[in-house]
């Protein structure tokens, strides 16, 4: 038996998501698949550092002809044309149009069709295509929330709907065995006292509204000495995030550290007093199962998948109430009893994850009849 995996999104040293996601299934693939099954990996470039570790049932292949563009149709598709393997998962949001019967692909989210503007007409055209064509002419399809597959059954009908599989997402577990480290700290000017959001600073993410709710709260006593840390690269919107920050009055207060590397990103986390993540738009949102590593309360959005991956280990508020998650905010940094339930809760949720058990639930569904 042969199984194709589409490594390229995994191949990527500043990974978001969706590519730490990709990663993480391959990394933890490695371990579960039988020696007596042999795995390709399909790539537009060598494989980079331990991604490039492979067991000996395993090879990478480079698919470097041209075109660059639309490398999943052109290069994997003409692949696929000539040398299929018995199983292909391609686990981000784009299957190629030839392709094996048994292919599973993962929808990690429809934000295409919620937030059509952060999209260009490309961009967005594709990945609602992607999706219907998934749903219609694919073996099986995986979701990391039944958020998203609730989303995907509303947008795109019931018809199918059986084919869709809820495989939870894991976490970063090497974040708890980190130790504090004060020259991580300095590396990024970072202050003592400070709020943090982790993501894209974009619309979607409702980064502006973060901002917003921390100028408010620096209007009440005592919050002199309080900062805002964002941490992650520009995306749409930014240009409203620039601006509000310029014409802020605490804009000596607001910190933008942009990419951070990997093996410095806990120590960042883990020295904020509260993780704020307002976002409107979320598939899974593995950002809040890093806090909870990290023993950090957390404050999220009630509207999309943060609910049920957090339970009770958050507090939840409307994302658009800019004067609630002020008042949210002001509460957590006060009520040291709440904090510590949250942190508590926090801990005990993540009992629920990790990148082994998705992983195996991944294997069982590729290996399935």
């Amino acid at each position: 038996m042969i199984i194709g995996i589409d490594a390229s999104r995994a191949n990527n040293n500043q990974r978001t998501g969706v590519e730490e996601y990709a990663f993480q299934l391959i990394q933890n693939l490695k371990i579960l698949i039988p020696e007596n099954i042999r795995v390709i990996l399909y790539t537009d470039k060598p494989l980079q550092n331990e991604l490039a570790e492979l067991p000996m049932n395993w090879t990478q292949k480079v698919l470097k002809w041209p075109p660059k563009r639309l490398w999943t149709q052109f290069r994997l598709s003409w692949e696929m044309f000539f040398n299929k393997p018995d199983v292909l998962f391609i686990p981000a949001h784009v299957a190629p149009i030839i392709h094996p019967q048994k292919t599973v692909m993962t929808i990690h989210d429809i934000a295409a069709v919620r937030f059509p503007k952060s999209y260009n007409w490309f961009e967005r055209w594709y990945s609602i295509w992607s999706a219907k064509y998934a749903m219609k002419n694919l073996w099986k399809i995986i979701v990391p929330s039944k958020f998203v597959k609730t989303e995907i059954i509303s947008i795109l009908g019931t018809k199918n709907q059986e084919k869709i599989k809820v495989i939870y997402h894991g976490y970063n577990k090497n974040y708890q065995e980190k130790e504090n480290n004060k020259i991580i700290l300095e590396k990024y000017n970072l202050p003592k006292a400070y709020l943090i959001s982790v993501g894209r600073l974009e619309e979607k993410k409702n980064t502006v509204g973060i901002i917003q709710a921390f100028e408010k709260l620096k209007m009440f006593s005592g919050y002199e000495d309080l900062n805002l840390v964002l941490v992650g690269k520009p995306g749409f919107g930014y240009q409203k995030v620039k601006k509000i920050i310029e014409n802020s009055l605490f804009k000596k207060e607001i910190i933008i550290t942009g990419w951070v590397d990997e093996e410095d990103l806990p120590e960042i986390i883990k020295n904020a007093k509260i993780f704020v993540f307002p976002s409107f738009y979320e598939g899974f949102g593995l950002p809040i199962l890093e806090a909870f590593t990290l023993e950090v309360p957390v404050i999220a959005s009630s509207n999309n998948c943060l609910k049920e991956i957090g339970e009770q280990g958050c507090l939840y508020i409307d994302p658009q109430n800019i004067a609630e998650i002020t008042e949210t905010i002001h509460k957590l940094l006060n009520d040291l009893e709440l904090r510590n339930k949250l942190i508590i809760l926090g801990k005990e949720r993540l009992n629920n994850f990790s990148w082994k058990k998705s992983a195996q639930e991944t294997c069982e569904l590729l290996l399935s009849k």
